[in-house]
């Protein structure tokens, strides 16, 4: 599959989920949608919220290829990061959802190890298979 073929196919994918879980798209880097901003570096590829409390969801979608890549290294650095702006005291980090061709889900937490990267209880890991 290539590349740019496989990234469109698992951003349709990233919003179908959030879509199932009843989240509103509210940004996207897909046809029909308005391009999500950049977050400190980079922009993810789906941003979604969940009406009923205002939270925030960051979407990231990786090939196989791009899970040793300098700019993904970036990305799970900053976004599972992101703390929801609120009213309240305490501070709530963004849910941060990265999807993945199923051939290589484990290969996520892998890279998070080789980036030395600590994993966060707001990432999820999601395996976005061929339908």
């Amino acid at each position: 599959m290539q590349t740019s073929v496989e990234k469109s196919f698992l951003v349709k994918g990233l919003i179908d989920h959030f879509l199932k879980k009843g989240l509103d798209i509210s940004l996207a880097n897909y046809s029909g949608y308005k391009k999500p901003m950049i977050l400190k570096r980079h922009a993810p590829d789906v941003m979604a919220i969940d009406k009923s409390n205002g939270m925030v969801y960051i979407g990231l979608v990786k090939t196989c290829n791009e899970l040793g890549d300098q700019k993904t290294k970036e990305e799970f650095e900053d976004f599972p990061k992101r703390l929801l702006k609120s009213k309240y005291p305490e501070k709530v980090r963004l849910p941060f959802i990265i999807g993945v061709p199923e051939n290589c889900q484990e290969k996520v937490q892998e890279s998070f190890k080789n980036f030395e990267i600590p994993w966060r209880e707001n990432i999820e890991i999601i395996s976005l298979k061929e339908n």
